[in-house]
């Protein structure tokens, strides 16, 4: 990889791509992401997303943001076995985005990151 970087570069710089200082403020973005803070919140980021990339579980993500939702509700909506319900619910929860509220014998979840919440309306366009 090292070998094809600096030809790389003279191709990118030569060809008016980009400028030394673009690469160069890109480079020094890059290297922030190295701190071990950042790169744990991007590793944090990285597991709500992936959380987030299976549509079941992105739906079940956007109904909890209008309100908490009890388990027995989302079974009923989905259609879905409490299992398989709870499965995803589990990972919506170990991923950070929601929280589980013990009421009995009853389980309700909701959101537990409002921020990322709202960039996820926004991006699927949803009020």
């Amino acid at each position: 990889m090292a070998d094809r970087a600096e030809p790389l570069l003279d191709h990118i710089l030569q060809a008016g791509i980009c400028s030394m200082e673009d690469i160069e403020g890109s480079s020094k973005l890059l290297r922030t992401f190295e701190d071990p803070v950042r790169s744990g919140e991007i590793r944090t980021a990285e597991k709500k997303m992936k959380a987030l990339s299976d549509a079941t579980r992105l739906r079940i993500f956007l109904l909890i943001l209008r309100g908490e939702k009890c388990v027995c509700e989302i079974e009923y909506l989905f259609k879905m076995p409490q299992s398989t319900v709870s499965r995803n619910l589990g990972i919506l929860e170990n991923s950070g985005l929601i929280r589980k509220r013990k009421n009995g014998k009853w389980t309700y979840y909701s959101i537990n990151d409002s921020n990322f919440g709202d960039f996820i309306k926004k991006t699927c366009g949803v009020e």
